[in-house]
């Protein structure tokens, strides 16, 4: 006994499916832990915006981003290590293209609007963050959209309702929310 075209047809739609998601809960569990180091990098970033001078910010996100990079540099070495058949090698350059696209935008958002309080520039970041995210979760990965989204509301409601504590609410809704997220992810 064999099978007709149509029942061929819906197994390999089954199999196609079920690999799809298993492809999509493993970039969430490779997505997770990295979401929780930039949580960590952003709680402490806007913690150190809330309690040192202006003109200290700039080092001290410095040394953050530069940590955490590296830090997803090596856990995105370390999940391509552990991927088998390694399909998605030498992708990664596509995602640096991205995040240096991001930042570029946000270098000339800051050029071109020059913002004359220190206040948009603290939520800027929040914003952009939860676009990206939102974006990233309607076309591929629907968890980036809610965390996208709370990231951005709760920056809305800081920028309306807490600009005096808004470098430590962003610390807690900005870094909280991403780990949180992180945590989210990871257990898909």
């Amino acid at each position: 006994m064999g099978i007709s075209k149509s029942e061929a047809a819906s197994a390999l739609a089954d199999i196609e499916s079920t690999t799809g998601r298993g492809r999509l809960l493993k970039s969430y569990q490779v997505g997770g832990p990295i979401l929780m180091v930039w949580g960590v990098v952003w709680a402490a970033g806007y913690t150190a915006m809330g309690v040192l001078p202006p003109e200290r910010w700039g080092l001290a996100w410095l040394v953050l981003d530069a940590i955490g990079i590296a830090a997803t540099i090596v856990l995105s070495r370390r999940a391509r290590g552990a991927a088998q058949g390694g399909a998605k090698a030498g992708q990664g350059w596509k995602t640096m293209a991205s995040v240096f696209t991001i930042l570029a935008f946000i270098a000339a958002t800051f050029t071109v609007f020059r913002p004359t309080s220190l206040d948009p520039a603290m939520v800027f970041p929040g914003l952009v963050a939860g676009l990206v995210y939102s974006g990233v979760g309607i076309a591929y990965a629907p968890r980036y959209m809610w965390i996208g989204a709370s990231v951005f509301a709760a920056t809305l409601i800081g920028w309306f309702f807490f600009q005096p504590w808004l470098a430590f609410w962003m610390a807690a809704v900005g870094g909280g929310g991403l780990f949180v997220g992180g945590l989210w992810l990871r257990k898909a």
